[in-house]
């Protein structure tokens, strides 16, 4: 499901929740030997080059610091360390001894001492470069793996290098160092584990499906890799979701994101359990915030619109004081299109929204969508320059008849966050009400936005039609999304092993090559331009279907450099130039900012055609009178 934005409260989510796979803290267990001194042979290297005083002291510390006597162990090793200044076993385990007691800086000394005592040990890097992926100097903990791996090669450092280059984004170097350790070690299931992990991170996700099941093939109820699988499951609609779900639960009971997960699998089987199993979660933990809005959204598009947010009500009788669930509720309302009932509630919980900056933020961006412009105006006001509230105080300015002042703020804002898509789309607006020149480079230069025609013919997208279809279940739209009158996939939808929607990601990735590669030059200032000699990868994708009389209202993708809509299958007579009934407008305002501006152009749909645009640029559709609209999107991200 696209993350989709028409203002500041009306922001979806993906409907499933979305697994991020990252390693666990690169912390060896820092007790018994693998903190590289082997007991007796340590000291026994000791009594060579020491009295025996140090001797006891370190091997008396070393016993403490294994029975977790931290205080102990630490006078100990301060006594050695008097009498011998220059071991560096001795400061070893004093970094540990420090880092097990939560003191980083003084571990982080003892291992810069030791390690300059002993620079060829590979140990102590391995443990210093530990310590500093926990306080995340992600960079300088790689140096030092790289500089152990120079050193000694071995499984544990080359494992850690690859966690750590996952960590860091450097996705291709970490896989190529998994493939060469899992042919070495087939038969570990935490590297194929990992590998499944780093592969759907690049949305390789046939060779993510299969690493994650030859990990489960070793260790059948390994948890990492029984989530990873299963949230793969869910997002390319396989029956197996359920079950996978299920599984994982049993490894990790009350596990939330699990939770969430299976709900969507069975909702995705058109079971009402989904819904139940979420309102018997949120019965016995009502401030479980994620659940609420996902069953609200659930229940809306199940088409209880009265009752979507009951599990909300139900919470609050219980937690009457508690402000995040208010401030959920209140969202989750507006993100509905109920503003006034969220000020209603609003205005119930007023003693404690007075003392929150948060809550009045919200507040007063509630109001002025509800067209109360003096309490937005009076809010806005108190809250003063408040730099999160920037962008909501540029689209108040909008709402208001105040371009210059939206355009002072959002000028302020791209400029500290130059990749920030909303703020961009609202100050192309402002330009245009103030007919500044700029406008036209950020969205009337040639090439930016395009129209292809996908090499599919009529018969391939009737079959892909037909697939389609059968993937709408849902009754009503998902609130906080664009459509009005139709219905939305859930999932990616281009993760699926359909052959119908392979071959249409297929034709996108060649068109999509090909527009990237037609773009204008690359400009660093330009929020679509500066990305333009990256890499670029599809990122959502999903399918709508509007009936007679559907729409999609005006909005951006926030979370995307690049976004589309690719016809499937229309209704006949759809297309007049002169009603232009189910065209794509793009460059209109959200009707709700109640500014008066022409689209910068209108497209006419039709059947395999494929429109490219910034995801910076607002876009809606016409309605239409009858029949079936059926569409693709998809966001495209730059790596």
């Amino acid at each position: 499901m696209a993350r989709e934005r028409r203002h500041p409260i009306a922001r979806s989510r993906e409907a499933a929740a979305e697994h991020q796979w990252e390693a666990p803290p690169a912390r060896v267990g820092a007790g018994g030997r693998a903190w590289g001194l082997d007991g007796n042979a340590a000291v026994r290297h000791l009594s060579t080059v020491q009295t025996g005083d140090v001797q006891y002291l370190l091997s008396r510390a070393e016993k403490a610091f294994l029975a977790g006597q931290l205080d102990a162990a630490r006078s100990d090793l301060v006594s050695a360390r008097s009498r011998a200044a220059d071991n560096p076993a001795i400061f070893h385990l004093l970094a540990l001894v420090q880092w097990k007691s939560g003191r980083s800086d003084e571990a982080k000394e003892a291992f810069e001492t030791a390690a300059k005592l002993a620079p060829g040990q590979a140990q102590i890097s391995m443990h210093y470069a530990d310590l500093l992926c926990e306080l995340q100097d992600y960079e300088a903990a790689l140096r030092l793996y790289e500089r152990v791996l120079a050193t000694a090669p071995g499984y544990e450092a080359a494992f850690k290098r690859a966690l750590l280059l996952q960590r860091l984004g450097r996705l291709e170097e970490a896989l190529a160092e998994l493939d060469r350790l899992a042919a070495g070690a087939p038969g570990l299931a935490m590297l194929h584990d990992t590998r499944g992990a780093v592969l759907a991170a690049l949305g390789r996700v046939p060779e993510a499906a299969d690493a994650f099941d030859r990990a489960l093939a070793i260790e059948p109820a390994r948890a990492s890799a029984l989530r990873g699988r299963a949230w793969i499951a869910l997002q390319r609609g396989e029956p197996t979701a359920v079950d996978l779900h299920t599984m994982a639960l049993r490894q990790q009971p009350g596990d939330t994101e699990l939770i969430l997960g299976l709900s969507a699998a069975l909702e995705a089987e058109e079971a009402p359990r989904g819904r139940d199993l979420l309102a018997h979660y949120l019965g016995a933990n009502p401030g479980w915030l994620a659940g609420h809005e996902q069953l609200s959204k659930m229940r809306a598009e199940a088409g209880e619109s009265d009752a979507f947010h009951r599990s909300y009500c139900e919470a609050l009788a219980q937690r009457p004081r508690d402000r995040a669930l208010h401030a959920s509720h209140w969202a989750a309302l507006s993100r509905a299109g109920r503003q006034r009932e969220a000020l209603a509630a609003i205005d119930r919980f007023r003693p404690f929204v007075e003392e929150d900056e948060k809550l009045l933020s919200l507040e007063a961006n509630i109001a002025s969508e509800a067209g109360d412009q003096a309490r937005a105006d009076r809010l806005f006001a108190r809250l003063g320059e408040i730099p999160d509230i920037l962008p909501l105080r540029a689209w108040h300015a909008l709402r208001s008849g105040d371009p210059e002042l939206a355009r002072t703020l959002l000028e302020r804002l791209v400029a500290r966050v130059p990749g920030n898509m909303a703020a961009w789309a609202d100050l192309e607006l402002a330009w245009r009400l103030l007919g500044d020149p700029r406008q036209n480079w950020l969205s009337g230069q040639a090439g930016l936005f395009r129209e292809i025609d996908l090499d599919l013919d009529p018969k391939s997208l009737a079959r892909l039609a037909e697939v389609l279809r059968g993937l709408h279940r849902t009754r009503a739209h998902p609130i906080g999304q664009s459509l009005r009158g139709g219905t939305q996939t859930r999932g990616r939808l281009f993760w699926r092993a359909d052959p119908e929607i392979a071959e249409l990601r297929a034709a996108v990735e060649r068109a999509l090559a090909a527009h990237i590669a037609a773009l204008p030059p690359e400009d660093a200032g330009h929020p679509l331009l500066r990305h333009r000699n990256r890499r670029f990868a599809i990122e959502g994708s999903w399918s709508v279907r509007l009936s007679g009389g559907g729409f999609h209202v005006s909005h951006i993708h926030p979370e995307g450099v690049l976004s589309s809509a690719c016809y499937i299958s229309l209704p006949p007579g759809i297309g007049d130039g002169r009603t232009r009934h189910g065209w794509l407008e793009l460059g209109r305002p959200p009707v709700e900012l109640g500014v008066t501006l022409e689209p910068l152009a209108a497209i006419e749909p039709r059947p395999g055609k494929l429109v490219l645009f910034p995801s910076y640029m607002y876009h809606g559709t016409r309605e239409f009178s009858a029949g079936e609209r059926l569409t693709v999107a998809f966001d495209i991200v730059a790596k």
